[in-house]
């Protein structure tokens, strides 16, 4: 499976947007990107991924089992009573579950995982969710307009299976010189590392703020 294309990964880069917004440490940015990621997982919307690396054996019970929770909720026959909000499940390449809102969904989804822990003895759900690691590393050499890119490696290791995989990103902060303000944020910021102290006002150290994010992702 080429994880690539087969999977959609909005999602995935959404959460790591949000964590990069305010950096000031990348280790802290990888530890809040790990528990995110492994929360994710464990989700209604991370199942596509997580159904995806699961052994063979578990892929074919959730998928039997998770067609027939469909059926008995009569979801399809029920479609008309819902929003038109689109949305749809990637199970297979062949197999494509279209819906018009998510939340009926996701109580099959959750009565799915019930039903998991109860017949495999009360082993948890969440113990099929890989362990995440996180890793963000710069670019070694190249031109120096390359210091603005870093590469975020997201690393699958499940104990259910032999497989694991590295997601691999690649993350470039735009240079923002649109104004005579941010030009010159952009000199202060590289040389303090908090705005409260400056006498400017207020308006101007929100923009000395985000050049100081700016300049310690430049420098990482």
């Amino acid at each position: 499976i080429k994880l690539e294309t087969y999977h959609n990964w909005s999602q995935v880069i959404d959460i790591i947007l949000a964590s990069l917004e305010f950096f000031h440490d990348a280790s802290n940015v990888e530890d809040d990107l790990q528990n995110k990621v492994n929360d994710w997982l464990g989700n209604f919307e991370g199942f596509g991924l997580l159904f995806t690396v699961l052994p063979s054996e578990i892929y074919q019970y959730f998928l039997l089992n998770y067609f027939h929770i469909i059926k008995t909720l009569h979801l399809q026959e029920d479609e008309d009573m819902y929003s038109h909000n689109n949305m749809s499940f990637q199970v297979d390449d062949d197999i494509q579950i279209q819906m018009r809102n998510p939340i009926p969904y996701q109580d099959a989804f959750h009565r799915l995982k019930t039903l998991y822990e109860l017949e495999s003895g009360g082993l948890p759900f969440s113990d099929l969710i890989p362990m995440i690691e996180v890793k963000f590393l710069q670019l070694a050499g190249g031109p120096k307009d390359q210091e603005r890119r870093k590469i975020l490696l997201i690393k699958f290791k499940s104990s259910y299976s032999k497989f694991n995989f590295i997601a691999k990103f690649t993350i470039e902060k735009k240079r923002l010189r649109r104004t005579l303000a941010e030009i010159a944020a952009e000199v202060v910021g590289q040389m303090v590392e908090d705005s409260k102290d400056l006498e400017i006002p207020d308006t101007l150290k929100e923009v000395v703020s985000d050049k100081i994010v700016d300049a310690e992702w430049v420098s990482y």
